[in-house]
């Protein structure tokens, strides 16, 4: 049976040994935590998709530039590198990643699978970006022989 949780974080993170970007879902949360894998291939398909669907539902055209949004809640947060290995589970390999937007709340449903785990999150446009500027940030881009402005 498939797991199905809420994703509340997420902490991208390079994993040498793998060569693979690791992201944590929930890493204080050991009972809804998930350590996606995700493979070079699938990071060259999945940023330029998400950079689209950004562009075409909120006009958002780069991660890079995406405009700041003064809140009173933090966004971000420096991840607590004890828990993240404390707590560490099993490697998911990331399968899939779907974006569901809807048109009257402007806000989207984002879906990431792997063969055991659904993880979902409903995010607005700010939130969503942010997530993206944060896994773009953890790709070893000379490693894997990409561009910083990819």
């Amino acid at each position: 049976m498939k797991k199905n949780i809420t994703a509340k974080t997420f902490t991208p993170i390079y994993d040498e040994l793998e060569d693979r970007l690791r992201l944590v879902i929930n890493y204080q949360d050991i009972y809804n935590r998930v350590d996606f894998m995700i493979t070079r291939n699938f990071i060259l398909n999945l940023i330029p998709t998400a950079e689209e669907f950004m562009a075409r539902q909120y006009g958002i055209a780069d991660f890079e530039t995406t405009p700041h949004i003064e809140t009173n809640d933090k966004t971000t947060s420096k991840t607590d590198s004890v828990n993240l290995e404390l707590l560490r589970t099993n490697d998911d390999l990331l399968l899939e990643v779907n974006f569901s937007y809807d048109q009257n709340l402007k806000r989207t449903i984002l879906t990431l699978s792997s063969k055991s785990t659904t993880a979902k999150a409903d995010l607005d446009g700010f939130m969503l970006s942010q997530i993206f500027q944060v896994i773009k940030s953890a790709i070893p881009y000379i490693r894997w022989g990409i561009s910083y402005h990819f």
